[in-house]
Protein backbone atom coordinates (compact mmCIF):
# COMPACT_ATOMS: atom_id res chain seq x y z
CA UNK A 1 0.00 0.00 0.00
CA UNK A 2 1.43 3.48 -0.65
CA UNK A 3 1.67 6.18 1.22
CA UNK A 4 -0.78 8.37 -0.71
CA UNK A 5 -3.47 5.62 -0.72
CA UNK A 6 -3.16 4.49 2.84
CA UNK A 7 -3.66 8.04 4.27
CA UNK A 8 -6.33 9.00 1.41
CA UNK A 9 -8.09 5.74 2.57
CA UNK A 10 -7.27 4.84 6.07
CA UNK A 11 -6.30 1.26 7.39
CA UNK A 12 -10.15 0.07 8.71
CA UNK A 13 -13.79 0.33 8.04
CA UNK A 14 -16.09 0.32 10.45
CA UNK A 15 -18.28 -3.01 9.88
CA UNK A 16 -22.19 -2.10 8.80
CA UNK A 17 -23.28 -4.54 11.48
CA UNK A 18 -21.76 -5.31 14.75
CA UNK A 19 -19.69 -8.49 15.38
CA UNK A 20 -16.86 -8.55 12.45
CA UNK A 21 -14.31 -7.60 14.87
CA UNK A 22 -11.28 -9.82 14.53
CA UNK A 23 -12.52 -11.60 11.26
CA UNK A 24 -12.73 -8.40 9.55
CA UNK A 25 -9.30 -7.46 10.71
CA UNK A 26 -7.71 -10.92 9.13
CA UNK A 27 -9.84 -10.36 6.21
CA UNK A 28 -8.65 -7.03 5.88
CA UNK A 29 -4.72 -8.13 6.22
CA UNK A 30 -5.66 -10.47 3.47
CA UNK A 31 -6.58 -7.66 1.37
CA UNK A 32 -4.03 -5.58 1.17
CA UNK A 33 -1.91 -8.09 -0.42
CA UNK A 34 -4.37 -8.34 -3.21
CA UNK A 35 -5.33 -4.57 -3.32
CA UNK A 36 -1.36 -4.10 -4.15
CA UNK A 37 -1.30 -6.76 -6.29
CA UNK A 38 -4.59 -5.16 -8.15
CA UNK A 39 -2.44 -1.90 -8.58
CA UNK A 40 0.24 -2.70 -9.49
CA UNK A 41 -1.15 -4.58 -12.73
CA UNK A 42 -3.53 -1.88 -13.56
CA UNK A 43 -1.45 1.21 -13.15
CA UNK A 44 -2.32 3.61 -16.09
CA UNK A 45 -5.35 1.82 -16.92
CA UNK A 46 -7.11 2.43 -13.95
CA UNK A 47 -7.56 5.46 -11.96
CA UNK A 48 -6.20 6.19 -8.64
CA UNK A 49 -10.02 7.76 -7.45
CA UNK A 50 -11.20 4.11 -9.12
CA UNK A 51 -8.92 2.17 -6.93
CA UNK A 52 -9.55 3.85 -3.66
CA UNK A 53 -13.51 4.30 -4.61
CA UNK A 54 -13.32 0.43 -5.04
CA UNK A 55 -11.11 -0.27 -1.68
CA UNK A 56 -13.71 1.47 -0.12
CA UNK A 57 -16.48 -0.53 -1.38
CA UNK A 58 -14.69 -4.43 -0.93
CA UNK A 59 -13.83 -3.32 2.79
CA UNK A 60 -17.69 -2.45 3.13
CA UNK A 61 -18.57 -6.17 1.75
CA UNK A 62 -15.46 -7.83 3.50
CA UNK A 63 -16.83 -6.59 6.96
CA UNK A 64 -20.30 -7.91 6.17
CA UNK A 65 -19.08 -11.13 5.45
CA UNK A 66 -17.16 -11.30 8.41
CA UNK A 67 -20.53 -10.09 10.38
CA UNK A 68 -22.97 -12.62 8.60
CA UNK A 69 -20.49 -15.68 7.25
CA UNK A 70 -17.93 -15.06 9.81
CA UNK A 71 -15.79 -15.58 6.67
CA UNK A 72 -12.19 -16.20 7.29
CA UNK A 73 -10.39 -16.35 3.88
CA UNK A 74 -10.93 -14.77 0.74
CA UNK A 75 -10.55 -17.56 -1.49
CA UNK A 76 -14.02 -18.77 -0.21
CA UNK A 77 -16.10 -15.66 -1.23
CA UNK A 78 -18.74 -17.01 -3.70
CA UNK A 79 -22.64 -16.10 -5.20
CA UNK A 80 -24.04 -16.76 -1.32
CA UNK A 81 -21.74 -13.93 -0.01
CA UNK A 82 -23.23 -11.30 -3.06
CA UNK A 83 -26.33 -12.60 -2.79
CA UNK A 84 -27.01 -11.52 0.93
CA UNK A 85 -24.85 -8.67 0.34
CA UNK A 86 -27.41 -7.72 -2.18
CA UNK A 87 -30.44 -8.55 0.22
CA UNK A 88 -28.83 -6.29 2.98
CA UNK A 89 -28.24 -3.00 0.55
CA UNK A 90 -31.58 -3.39 -0.29
CA UNK A 91 -32.85 -3.39 2.96
CA UNK A 92 -31.35 -0.09 3.61
CA UNK A 93 -32.42 1.17 0.56
CA UNK A 94 -29.36 1.63 -1.60
CA UNK A 95 -29.87 2.47 -4.98
CA UNK A 96 -29.26 -0.87 -8.04
CA UNK A 97 -26.80 1.28 -9.41
CA UNK A 98 -24.35 1.63 -6.32
CA UNK A 99 -25.04 -1.91 -5.06
CA UNK A 100 -24.09 -2.39 -9.27
CA UNK A 101 -20.86 -0.12 -8.19
CA UNK A 102 -20.21 -2.41 -5.18
CA UNK A 103 -20.17 -5.78 -7.17
CA UNK A 104 -18.04 -4.22 -9.16
CA UNK A 105 -15.43 -3.83 -6.91
CA UNK A 106 -15.92 -7.34 -5.96
CA UNK A 107 -15.38 -8.75 -9.43
CA UNK A 108 -12.60 -6.55 -9.80
CA UNK A 109 -10.31 -7.06 -6.92
CA UNK A 110 -11.37 -11.16 -7.15
CA UNK A 111 -9.49 -12.30 -10.02
CA UNK A 112 -6.25 -11.51 -7.57
CA UNK A 113 -7.38 -13.39 -5.39
CA UNK A 114 -4.61 -17.03 -5.26
CA UNK A 115 -6.43 -19.99 -5.78
CA UNK A 116 -10.27 -18.48 -5.62
CA UNK A 117 -12.30 -21.22 -5.20
CA UNK A 118 -15.75 -19.76 -6.71
CA UNK A 119 -16.27 -18.02 -9.85
CA UNK A 120 -18.88 -14.84 -9.47
CA UNK A 121 -21.62 -14.50 -11.33
CA UNK A 122 -23.16 -11.64 -13.46
CA UNK A 123 -25.59 -9.63 -12.20
CA UNK A 124 -28.13 -11.17 -14.44
CA UNK A 125 -28.17 -14.02 -11.69
CA UNK A 126 -29.02 -11.69 -8.92
CA UNK A 127 -32.12 -9.73 -10.43
CA UNK A 128 -30.57 -6.71 -10.93
CA UNK A 129 -32.25 -3.46 -12.60
CA UNK A 130 -30.67 -2.17 -15.27
CA UNK A 131 -29.56 1.45 -14.86
CA UNK A 132 -32.43 3.81 -13.76
CA UNK A 133 -34.03 5.66 -16.94
CA UNK A 134 -31.24 3.62 -18.74
CA UNK A 135 -34.23 2.55 -21.38
CA UNK A 136 -34.73 5.95 -22.10
CA UNK A 137 -34.22 7.49 -25.57
CA UNK A 138 -31.06 9.54 -25.04
CA UNK A 139 -29.05 9.28 -28.14
CA UNK A 140 -28.99 12.84 -29.39
CA UNK A 141 -30.33 13.54 -32.89
CA UNK A 142 -28.46 14.75 -35.99
CA UNK A 143 -29.91 18.45 -35.22
CA UNK A 144 -29.69 18.67 -31.84
CA UNK A 145 -25.98 17.48 -32.55
CA UNK A 146 -25.30 20.22 -35.04
CA UNK A 147 -27.05 23.00 -33.13
CA UNK A 148 -25.38 22.11 -30.38
CA UNK A 149 -21.51 22.22 -31.67
CA UNK A 150 -22.44 25.74 -33.52
CA UNK A 151 -23.43 27.29 -30.33
CA UNK A 152 -19.74 26.25 -28.79
CA UNK A 153 -18.31 27.44 -32.02
CA UNK A 154 -19.94 30.16 -31.74
CA UNK A 155 -19.52 31.02 -27.96
CA UNK A 156 -15.55 30.14 -28.36
CA UNK A 157 -15.31 26.97 -26.19
CA UNK A 158 -13.70 24.63 -28.88
CA UNK A 159 -12.80 22.43 -26.63
CA UNK A 160 -16.54 21.43 -26.03
CA UNK A 161 -17.02 21.26 -29.71
CA UNK A 162 -14.06 18.72 -30.22
CA UNK A 163 -15.00 16.70 -26.93
CA UNK A 164 -18.82 16.32 -28.58
CA UNK A 165 -16.72 15.61 -32.04
CA UNK A 166 -14.80 12.95 -30.35
CA UNK A 167 -17.66 11.00 -28.38
CA UNK A 168 -20.22 11.25 -31.19
CA UNK A 169 -17.93 10.11 -33.95
CA UNK A 170 -15.50 7.78 -31.87
CA UNK A 171 -17.69 6.44 -29.04
CA UNK A 172 -15.53 8.00 -26.18
CA UNK A 173 -16.28 8.66 -22.30
CA UNK A 174 -15.76 12.13 -21.54
CA UNK A 175 -13.06 10.80 -19.07
CA UNK A 176 -11.50 8.91 -22.11
CA UNK A 177 -11.33 11.98 -24.53
CA UNK A 178 -9.42 14.13 -21.52
CA UNK A 179 -7.17 11.44 -21.27
CA UNK A 180 -6.11 11.72 -24.49
CA UNK A 181 -2.45 13.56 -24.74
CA UNK A 182 -1.19 15.02 -28.03
CA UNK A 183 1.28 11.67 -28.73
CA UNK A 184 -1.95 9.75 -28.71
CA UNK A 185 -3.46 11.41 -31.20
CA UNK A 186 -0.47 11.23 -33.37
CA UNK A 187 -0.28 7.85 -32.97
CA UNK A 188 -3.83 7.55 -33.43
CA UNK A 189 -3.65 9.14 -36.81
CA UNK A 190 -0.65 7.72 -38.00
CA UNK A 191 -2.00 4.54 -37.23
CA UNK A 192 -6.07 4.96 -38.52
CA UNK A 193 -7.16 3.15 -35.23
CA UNK A 194 -7.21 5.05 -31.58
CA UNK A 195 -6.09 3.06 -28.76
CA UNK A 196 -8.40 3.88 -25.71
CA UNK A 197 -7.73 2.98 -21.92
CA UNK A 198 -11.38 3.24 -21.07
CA UNK A 199 -13.78 2.19 -17.40
CA UNK A 200 -12.46 -0.87 -15.29
CA UNK A 201 -8.98 -1.03 -16.97
CA UNK A 202 -10.34 -2.53 -20.00
CA UNK A 203 -8.62 -1.33 -23.47
CA UNK A 204 -9.56 -1.27 -26.98
CA UNK A 205 -9.15 0.27 -30.76
CA UNK A 206 -11.43 1.94 -32.36
CA UNK A 207 -10.74 2.65 -36.05
CA UNK A 208 -11.14 6.31 -36.94
CA UNK A 209 -13.90 7.57 -38.91
CA UNK A 210 -12.75 10.84 -40.84
CA UNK A 211 -14.81 13.33 -38.43
CA UNK A 212 -13.05 11.62 -35.75
CA UNK A 213 -9.44 11.94 -37.24
CA UNK A 214 -10.34 15.49 -38.43
CA UNK A 215 -11.30 16.61 -34.48
CA UNK A 216 -7.81 15.29 -33.72
CA UNK A 217 -6.14 16.71 -36.34
CA UNK A 218 -7.16 19.88 -34.82
CA UNK A 219 -6.80 19.50 -31.22
CA UNK A 220 -3.19 18.40 -31.78
CA UNK A 221 -2.80 22.32 -33.27
CA UNK A 222 -3.66 23.25 -29.99
CA UNK A 223 -1.24 21.59 -28.12
CA UNK A 224 2.32 22.26 -27.75
CA UNK A 225 4.09 19.45 -25.82
CA UNK A 226 3.69 15.74 -26.98
CA UNK A 227 2.41 14.76 -23.76
CA UNK A 228 0.44 17.79 -22.97
CA UNK A 229 -3.27 16.65 -22.88
CA UNK A 230 -5.25 17.51 -25.81
CA UNK A 231 -7.94 19.24 -23.77
CA UNK A 232 -6.95 19.94 -20.16
CA UNK A 233 -4.19 22.81 -20.11
CA UNK A 234 -1.04 22.24 -18.50
CA UNK A 235 -1.64 22.40 -14.50
CA UNK A 236 -5.32 21.96 -15.18
CA UNK A 237 -7.37 19.73 -12.85
CA UNK A 238 -8.97 16.94 -15.47
CA UNK A 239 -12.03 17.00 -13.66
CA UNK A 240 -12.56 20.64 -13.59
CA UNK A 241 -12.75 20.54 -17.73
CA UNK A 242 -15.17 17.60 -17.54
CA UNK A 243 -17.05 19.41 -15.35
CA UNK A 244 -16.86 22.64 -17.64
CA UNK A 245 -17.91 20.60 -20.42
CA UNK A 246 -21.08 18.84 -18.36
CA UNK A 247 -22.29 22.34 -17.72
CA UNK A 248 -21.94 23.91 -20.86
CA UNK A 249 -24.21 20.96 -22.20
CA UNK A 250 -26.24 21.30 -19.35
CA UNK A 251 -26.60 25.24 -19.32
CA UNK A 252 -27.30 25.01 -23.22
CA UNK A 253 -29.63 21.96 -23.85
CA UNK A 254 -33.18 24.08 -23.87
CA UNK A 255 -32.01 25.99 -27.03
CA UNK A 256 -31.27 22.95 -28.84
CA UNK A 257 -33.43 19.81 -27.60
CA UNK A 258 -36.21 18.67 -29.84
CA UNK A 259 -39.63 18.93 -28.52
CA UNK A 260 -41.01 15.45 -26.91
CA UNK A 261 -37.71 14.42 -25.75
CA UNK A 262 -38.66 12.44 -22.97
CA UNK A 263 -35.25 12.90 -21.10
CA UNK A 264 -32.78 15.86 -20.98
CA UNK A 265 -29.92 15.06 -23.38
CA UNK A 266 -26.41 14.89 -21.80
CA UNK A 267 -22.75 14.30 -23.03
CA UNK A 268 -22.97 10.87 -22.56
CA UNK A 269 -26.02 10.90 -24.81
CA UNK A 270 -23.59 10.89 -27.86
CA UNK A 271 -22.48 7.78 -27.51
CA UNK A 272 -25.81 6.10 -27.78
CA UNK A 273 -26.21 8.70 -31.01
CA UNK A 274 -22.79 6.61 -32.19
CA UNK A 275 -23.76 3.17 -30.94
CA UNK A 276 -27.07 2.94 -33.04
CA UNK A 277 -25.41 4.56 -36.26
CA UNK A 278 -22.42 1.66 -35.90
CA UNK A 279 -24.90 -0.90 -35.29
CA UNK A 280 -26.71 0.28 -38.54
CA UNK A 281 -23.28 0.42 -40.31
CA UNK A 282 -22.48 -3.13 -38.92
CA UNK A 283 -25.59 -5.03 -39.94
CA UNK A 284 -25.48 -3.48 -43.27
CA UNK A 285 -22.27 -5.36 -43.43
CA UNK A 286 -22.42 -8.66 -41.53
CA UNK A 287 -26.27 -9.13 -41.92
CA UNK A 288 -26.02 -10.82 -38.66
CA UNK A 289 -27.63 -8.88 -35.91
CA UNK A 290 -25.91 -10.73 -32.51
CA UNK A 291 -22.72 -10.44 -34.08
CA UNK A 292 -22.93 -6.47 -35.19
CA UNK A 293 -23.85 -6.16 -31.64
CA UNK A 294 -21.39 -7.97 -30.43
CA UNK A 295 -18.76 -5.73 -32.64
CA UNK A 296 -20.69 -3.00 -31.46
CA UNK A 297 -20.09 -3.18 -27.67
CA UNK A 298 -16.64 -4.01 -28.31
CA UNK A 299 -16.57 -0.57 -29.81
CA UNK A 300 -17.80 0.99 -27.26
CA UNK A 301 -15.51 -0.96 -23.92
CA UNK A 302 -19.11 -2.63 -22.76
CA UNK A 303 -18.19 -6.29 -20.88
CA UNK A 304 -21.95 -7.23 -21.97
CA UNK A 305 -23.69 -6.72 -25.21
CA UNK A 306 -27.14 -6.38 -22.39
CA UNK A 307 -25.66 -2.85 -21.88
CA UNK A 308 -25.54 -1.70 -25.59
CA UNK A 309 -29.02 -3.38 -26.72
CA UNK A 310 -29.53 -0.09 -23.90
CA UNK A 311 -27.76 2.41 -26.26
CA UNK A 312 -29.53 1.09 -29.85
CA UNK A 313 -32.69 1.75 -28.25
CA UNK A 314 -35.50 1.34 -30.84
CA UNK A 315 -32.54 0.74 -33.10
CA UNK A 316 -32.66 -3.14 -31.31
CA UNK A 317 -36.16 -3.44 -31.34
CA UNK A 318 -36.42 -3.09 -35.27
Amino acid sequence: MTKRSAKKSGTGIKSPTPGGGGLFYNLEIQFEKVYRQAVKDTQGKVSLKTHFRYRDSMKKFLSFCATRFRLQNLRNISDKHLEAYIDYRRGNETSEKTIKGDLAAVRFFHRYIENARFQLSGNEKFGLASTPDGRADRAWSDGEYERMIALAERLDRPEVALAMRLARYAGLRVHEITRLSRKDAEQALAAGMLHVKGKGGKERDIPLAAEAATALKEACEMVAGENDKLLVPPGEKTHLVIKRIQNFIRRHRDKVMESGKEVNITFHGLRHAYAREQFRVKVGEVKKIRRALAEVSEKLGHNRPEVTKIYLGSEWKR
